[in-house]
């Protein structure tokens, strides 16, 4: 790892988002040599069979670097030790982390990374900011991104638009494209 990049550290939640959308390749192009996953959350991926392969490839191809868990960092430790009382443990890691480590934090549970996040001041992603990047950057179109998101919540997962523009227009900060 380059001290010098700041880093995308994954949750499971977008990673499968993406897979679900069968748009993988587009956290490759918008993040290609920061896209970090804590072998927690790695682990929690490897458990489903149907994304796992994917996932091995990912990581064989050097698109996204594992990254073990600093539990020698007494700060972050203590942190994950506190976090994960009432959060799972790929989140409370990757919010201790990029507490302690300055990375950008990507994860689509907006109901607990959110207010942590504002508190701490860690930049974080989404699914829809990632989408929003996407559009933006031209590596996907308006359209693909609404077939992504349809795409997605038809295959049980959440997010809190059911289009892009409606984001786009609601939520969506530009600044998060510098990240």
């Amino acid at each position: 790892m380059d001290s010098k990049v700041v880093y995308i550290l994954l949750d499971a939640d977008v990673i499968i988002h993406f897979y679900k959308a069968d748009r993988l390749s587009v956290l490759q192009e918008l993040y290609k040599g920061r896209l970090l996953i804590l072998d927690f959350v790695l682990e929690e991926l490897m458990r489903n069979k149907t994304i796992a392969p994917h996932v091995e490839n990912f990581l064989r191809f050097k698109v996204i670097e594992e990254y073990t868990f600093p539990s020698k960092d007494e700060q972050i430790l203590k942190e994950y030790a506190q976090l994960s009382k009432t959060k799972g443990k790929g989140e409370s890691a990757c919010m201790a982390v990029c507490r302690y480590q300055n990375n950008i934090l990507a994860s689509s549970n907006l109901r607990d990374i959110k207010p942590y996040c504002e508190q701490h001041r860690i930049a974080y992603l989404t699914t829809m900011d990632i989408l929003a990047i996407a559009c933006k950057k031209g590596v996907m179109l308006s359209k693909e991104c609404d077939e992504a998101i349809k795409a997605i919540i038809s295959k049980q997962s959440k997010l809190p638009y059911d289009n892009l523009n409606d984001y786009l227009v609601k939520d969506f900060k530009m600044e998060k494209c510098q990240y």
